[in-house]
């Protein structure tokens, strides 16, 4: 999700928080600073706004609480008096706000209006399938003739264990004869990962590139993965379509508007990437149960 739709969500998650019934007349005056009262409302929204803002760990009594916000009273006052109200700073930064709370409560409201209910995340809890396990070993070498003279010798009997420890350049796997334990796909680069579920098992790869070198690649065994209980992936699923969700509201959005770009930006990094139209089942349970792809397979594991 793009940052600015993240930090709108944030914002309209705030006003997705119940009030608390007021005991008393939430209007009832608990102060008067220069003619003006301040109320429980007054009160109550600032403890909750001093909350979001800092953290303590003490709790501070009601009685500080009332003392600062006399302060912020008497602060407000004195700007008012210097009609910094009327500044264009300040209307600038108000139209803002105004604008940043339009865009949040209409998340808020889209959100209110398409809840996701569990049926629905269960549904797409039953679609995962369960990522295959690689137990795998390379020889890491750095220019193509290097791979195919390895490859040859593989062709002629010499033992891959061998071979990694004399030529692989993955200093961590050439010790442990270019074993690289347990592996999932999304541990490990793209081309390396493509080429595990193509493989038969202990059969060698031809020569891989990658942005680290050229491998030679054997699967030794495969397994499947549980899947983690509905339960304890829920939240996450949830999260995932909701963010998937955020994303085609905006798009639909945009599809039914008429937008008019007139600046060009020359940096390619400014362009936002498309976003997709619906989440694939299989990314939730990736992003459940496996690590963050690494730079390259480099280590060993259970």
């Amino acid at each position: 999700m793009p940052k600015f739709l993240t930090r709108l969500w944030v914002l309209s998650l705030t006003l997705l928080i119940p009030v608390t019934p007021y005991a008393a007349d939430p209007n009832e005056p608990i102060a008067m600073v220069n003619g003006k009262p301040l109320t429980q409302q007054h009160y109550d929204n600032y403890v909750k706004a001093r909350s979001e803002q800092v953290q303590a760990n003490a709790s501070p009594t009601p009685e500080v609480i009332l003392n600062e916000l006399i302060s912020r009273e008497l602060v407000i006052q004195d700007a008012i008096n210097n009609k910094l109200d009327k500044d264009p700073l300040f209307l600038q930064k108000m139209q803002e706000i105004r604008e940043n709370l339009l865009a949040a409560m209409g998340m808020r409201d889209y959100s209110l209006k398409h809840t996701l209910e569990d049926a629905t995340l269960k549904s797409e809890y039953n679609k995962m399938e369960s990522p295959k396990e690689y137990k795998v070993k390379h020889i890491l070498v750095a220019t193509e003739e290097s791979a195919k003279a390895a490859s040859a010798e593989l062709a002629a009997g010499k033992a891959f264990a061998e071979i990694a420890r004399d030529k692989s350049i993955d200093p961590v796997s050439a010790k442990n004869d270019g074993d690289l334990g347990w592996v999932t796909q999304n541990q490990v680069v793209a081309e390396f990962g493509k080429a595990l579920e193509t493989l038969a098992i202990g059969k060698p790869s031809a020569p891989v590139k990658s942005q680290f070198g050229w491998h030679l690649i054997q699967v030794d065994e495969v397994r499947n993965i549980p899947l983690p209980p509905f339960e304890s992936v829920k939240d996450k699923i949830r999260e995932t379509l909701h963010t998937y969700q955020m994303q085609n509201y905006v798009n639909e959005l945009k599809k039914n508007a008429k937008v008019e770009i007139l600046k060009k930006f020359d940096t390619a990094s400014t362009v936002t990437p498309p976003l997709m139209a619906q989440p694939p089942a299989s990314a939730t349970p990736q992003s459940a149960t496996t690590e963050p792809t690494r730079p390259a397979p480099v280590k060993s594991g259970p």
